[in-house]
């Protein structure tokens, strides 16, 4: 059943046969649903295991997105974690079905206007990854961003990150990783929030780290 809001004219909430409407973010949405019982295309089983595959990527990182990609979403249908499959599952992703795989240089955890991180570098300390960054010509308010890191390791689908770290005038940061990736290859990335949180940075990625 649809109830039709304000008449005729109204909006409808509810369902019309293979049709559900409801209210997203103070807006009307309108969308199929039911089974589709055709034989998939190669482009629609591409599709689904591309969704698959950077679903599972960013599956246990909601902290980290939500923090880099809320300010993108405020005001807007989307939530923060529709917003990184946006951004990701088109660009972050390689190969055609059935071997579709992660880009990892192409991979975005959080996207906005605040200045980039200048000249940014990475280590292995004894604490774990120290995150190095240039601070001259910064200033206030962008010297209160705070920092956000990532070290994500493919062979052990493990990762630790910093969704609200030291300050941007500060110019580094310690990530603490398990002793397990200190031995794996990781992917490592960089951004900043601000810090009413209503802004972000495009992240960057600085590569591939390993120890030796």
């Amino acid at each position: 059943m649809a109830i039709l809001k304000n008449g005729i004219l109204g909006g409808v909430k509810g369902k019309i046969a293979n049709v559900v409407s409801y209210a997203l973010n103070g807006q009307e949405i309108i969308r199929a649903i039911g089974e589709n019982k055709k034989p998939l295309t190669n482009k629609q089983l591409n599709n689904k295991l591309q969704m698959k595959v950077i679903m599972e990527f960013l599956k246990s990182m909601d902290t980290l997105l939500e923090t880099g990609f809320n300010p993108k979403a405020e005001g807007t249908t989307k939530n923060y974690h529709n917003l990184a499959i946006a951004y990701n599952k088109p660009h972050a992703l390689k190969g055609f079905y059935p071997d579709v795989e992660v880009d990892y240089a192409k991979v975005v955890i959080s996207a906005g206007n605040l200045p980039q991180p200048i000249n940014p570098t990475v280590e292995f300390v004894a604490e774990g990854l120290k995150f190095s960054w240039n601070v001259e010509g910064i200033s206030w308010p962008y010297s209160r961003d705070q920092v956000m890191l990532l070290a994500y390791a493919p062979e052990s689908n493990t990762h630790e990150f910093k969704n609200t770290g030291a300050r941007r005038i500060k110019g580094c940061d310690i990530l603490q990783i398990t002793p397990e990736m200190r031995n794996e290859p990781l992917e490592v990335y960089i951004s900043f929030v601000s810090d009413d949180r209503k802004n972000a940075a495009d992240s960057l990625y600085l590569g591939r780290i390993m120890r030796l």
